[in-house]
C-alpha cells in the first residue's frame, strides 16, 4: 500500500499525461442537462400546457397568482404522474452518471497501469459496468434513506406539522428534536458515503457484482481508514478552497464572469479527474498492483 503522498504525487503525474480523463465528466454534465431538459419539456407538454388552456381569461390579463393556482391544481390532480416523472428523472440521471463515472474509473485504471488511456476505454468500461454501478449506487442510496429513522422522533414529537409551520414556538421541543435528528441523518449519510467510497472502484476495477463490491469496499475502508479519511479531507479542502476563491473573485465585477467559466473548467477538467485517479490508485495500491511509473520512463529517456 502506497503512502498518501505517493498516491497524490503519482496520481497527479498520471493526470498531466492523460488529460483526456476529463472527457467523461464533461459528457456526463452535458448529457445530464440534455436529459433533464427533455424530461422538463415532457412535463410542460403533459401538465402545464393543458392546464393553461383551461384558463378562459384573456391571456393578457393572466397574472402570476392565477397561473400559480392553475399549476398547483394541475399538480394535485396529476400527483401520481408527477411522482412517476420524478422517478424517471432520477433513474435516467443516475444511469447517465453511472455510465460516464464507470467509464472514468476504467480510463483511470488503464492510465495508472499502462501509462496512457483512450476514449474507447470509457465506452468499454461504461457499457460493461452500467447496470452494476447503477445498482450499487441505488443500494447505497437506500442505506442512506434508512437514516430517516433519525428524524422520526422529532416528527412524532411535533405531531401536526402544520403547527410547526404556523407557530414554531408551540412545538419548540419537538422542533429541536427534529433538527437534531436531521443533523444526525446528515452525519450518518456522510459516514455511509465514506465507508462505501471504494465500492464503485472495486466494482469497476475488480469486475465485481454490486453486493460483492459493497462488501469489498467496506473491507478495504476498514483496512485503510486513516489514508481514506486523509484523502477525503484533502478533497473537501480543495472544494472549500475553490469555493472561497470563487467568493473572493466573484466580488470583483471584472473577474466574476471569468471565474464562473474557470470554476466550471477547474471542476470538470482538474478536480474530478484527479479525484477518480487518486481513489483508483489508492484502491489498486492496496491490491499490490504494478503501476506504470512515469519517473522510470523519464529516466530511461535520458
Amino acid at each position: 500500500m502506497e503512502n498518501i503522498n505517493t498516491v497524490l504525487r503519482k496520481g497527479f503525474q498520471t493526470w498531466t499525461h492523460n488529460l483526456n480523463i476529463c472527457i467523461p465528466f464533461f459528457l456526463n454534465i452535458f448529457a445530464g442537462i440534455f436529459a433533464m431538459f427533455v424530461i422538463f419539456m415532457v412535463a410542460v407538454i403533459i401538465f402545464v400546457m393543458p392546464a393553461m388552456q383551461e384558463i378562459t381569461t384573456d391571456p393578457t390579463n393572466i397574472n402570476p397568482e392565477m397561473a400559480f393556482e392553475v399549476l398547483t391544481a394541475a399538480f394535485y390532480e396529476n400527483m401520481g404522474l408527477f411522482i412517476l416523472l420524478f422517478i424517471v428523472a432520477f433513474v435516467v440521471s443516475t444511469l447517465i452518471s453511472s455510465y460516464f463515472y464507470g467509464g472514468a474509473i476504467g480510463m483511470a485504471k488503464k492510465a495508472l497501469k499502462d501509462g496512457s488511456t483512450s476514449i474507447n476505454e470509457m465506452f468499454k468500461s461504461g457499457k460493461k459496468n452500467l447496470i452494476n454501478l447503477f445498482l450499487t449506487r441505488f443500494i447505497v442510496m437506500l442505506i442512506i434513506l434508512a437514516g430517516i429513522i433519525f428524524v422520526v422522533p422529532g416528527i412524532l414529537a411535533i405531531g401536526d406539522l402544520s403547527i410547526l409551520m404556523q407557530n414554531p414556538e408551540e412545538a419548540l421541543s419537538g422542533t429541536l428534536i427534529l433538527v437534531f435528528g436531521i443533523f444526525v441523518w446528515i452525519f450518518y449519510a456522510i459516514v455511509v458515503k465514506l465507508v462505501f467510497t471504494f465500492a464503485e472502484y472495486a466494482l469497476v476495477v475488480g469486475g465485481l457484482e454490486p453486493l460483492e463490491a459493497l462488501e469489498e469496499g467496506f473491507s478495504f475502508f476498514m483496512n485503510n481508514k486513516l489514508d481514506t479519511v486523509i484523502l477525503w479531507l484533502i478533497l473537501i479542502g480543495l472544494s472549500i478552497l475553490t469555493g472561497v476563491a470563487g467568493e473572493v473573485l466573484s466580488s470583483i465585477e471584472i473577474l466574476s464572469t471569468f471565474w464562473s467559466f474557470a470554476d466550471f473548467v477547474l471542476s470538470f477538467a482538474v478536480i474530478q479527474p484527479l479525484t477518480v485517479l487518486w481513489w483508483t490508485r489508492m484502491y489498486l495500491g492496496g491490491k499490490n498492483t504494478q503501476f506504470y511509473d512515469i519517473d522510470d520512463y523519464l529516466k530511461f529517456q535520458r
